[in-house]
């Protein structure tokens, strides 16, 4: 079973994201700070949110669904965190671009935009 920590889980990106996991086959850590998410995704999926900690300690992969201009700031706070051979998937380009992804040759980075179906067909 692989362990996703998803942040940003109730947001624009990450609610359809969580909603798209379930009864899957991966065990999902939904990470989310707004309240209005938070509530989001426990009244309408039935899902309890966890503190980054808690889904960092048996992450193997994590998915970046937060505002493209927080990528940077959720990954310099999480990324002393990420065991060697995470994988982190970054939802959109503009960050990693610029720069805003640690060093870390020991993480995998995927970056994809949603809105581009073909790469998922």
């Amino acid at each position: 079973m692989t362990n996703i920590a998803l942040f940003g889980a109730g947001g624009k990106m990450g609610y359809p994201l969580a909603l798209n996991l379930q009864g899957t086959r991966f065990e999902v850590d939904h990470v989310e700070i707004n309240p209005a998410g938070i509530d989001r995704l426990k009244t309408n999926l039935g899902i309890e949110t966890v503190p980054s900690s808690e889904a960092l300690s048996r992450v193997e992969v994590v998915i970046l669904a937060v505002p493209d201009t927080h990528i940077g700031q959720v990954m310099g706070q999480i990324h002393e965190s990420l065991p060697a051979g995470t994988m982190v998937v970054a939802l959109d380009a503009a960050a990693p671009f610029a720069g805003h992804l640690p060093d870390r040759p020991d993480l995998t980075y995927f970056v994809t935009h949603p809105c581009h179906p073909p790469i998922f067909n």
